[in-house]
């Protein structure tokens, strides 16, 4: 298994944003940036949450975003299946739609790609947001906010706390971690929630034919930009497939 890069005790890089962000956001981004998840900064930015977009699977985040959108957001794209990120847009559900389209459930419905394909949707993306935001020490309400999840926040934190949220076991069949820890995660090797024992989910090599990156999107056409990340610059970490 290749080194969790964002394990603790390394430090994290900070980019210089072009205006003044929270520290917390800041946090993040540096963090987005050590595990290899394509971002960038954009003013004005403004998808399913305000202050962020996702566009050809890179996270545009405006300087003034909260760090728990950002967070949130990103775990929608850290949780897709690889080979399927760079064509998630905007709220996903184009994405999600895709991978429908080519993953083969009948044939393995219980093999790594189809429980990855699975268990990829907002559940995940938050609970992987809780994870990430208890990584980098965040206070328990700037990773969730208690007006978000329609004014839930609050509840929302606590059934993340007491592992007690769906999207844990969710993260757990996807193979990031375990949902506690007992005897099924040390004969694994797994580490228990919040800890995960990756941050991107791998790429599983699934053929993507006959499809635009903009699948679903309603967006305006931009095309699919394949080439290195420092060449699209975007801020990437060093070894962008973190397994």
């Amino acid at each position: 298994m290749t080194p969790d890069v964002g394990a603790p005790g390394r430090q994290v890089p900070v980019r210089a944003s072009p205006m003044s962000t929270s520290q917390e956001l800041t946090l993040v981004t540096g963090f987005l940036t050590v595990i290899g998840l394509s971002w960038r900064w954009h003013a004005g930015a403004h998808g399913f949450c305000p202050g962020i977009d996702i566009v050809d699977g890179v996270l545009l985040i405006a300087p003034d975003a909260r760090a728990s959108a950002a967070l949130h957001e990103a775990g929608h794209l850290a949780t897709l299946p690889g080979e399927f990120r760079p064509y998630a847009q905007r709220n996903v559900s184009g994405v999600q739609r895709l991978i429908c389209e080519h993953v083969d459930f009948a044939e393995e419905p219980d093999g790594d790609l189809q429980r990855a394909a699975i268990q990829c949707s907002d559940p995940e993306a938050t609970a992987w947001a809780w994870a990430a935001g208890q990584h980098l020490g965040l206070p328990p309400k700037a990773i969730i906010q208690d007006d978000e999840y329609d004014g839930d926040g609050a509840f929302v934190r606590l059934q993340l706390a007491t592992r007690g949220y769906l999207g844990i076991n969710g993260l757990a069949h996807a193979g990031f971690c375990a949902q506690r820890p007992n005897a099924y995660a040390k004969a694994r090797g797994l580490p228990a929630f919040p800890e995960l024992r990756f941050w991107l989910q791998r790429n599983f090599g699934t053929p993507i034919v006959g499809s635009s990156s903009r699948h679903g999107a309603g967006l305006p056409s931009a095309g699919v930009r394949r080439s290195a990340p420092r060449d699209r610059g975007l801020i990437n970490a060093a070894s962008a497939n973190v397994q």
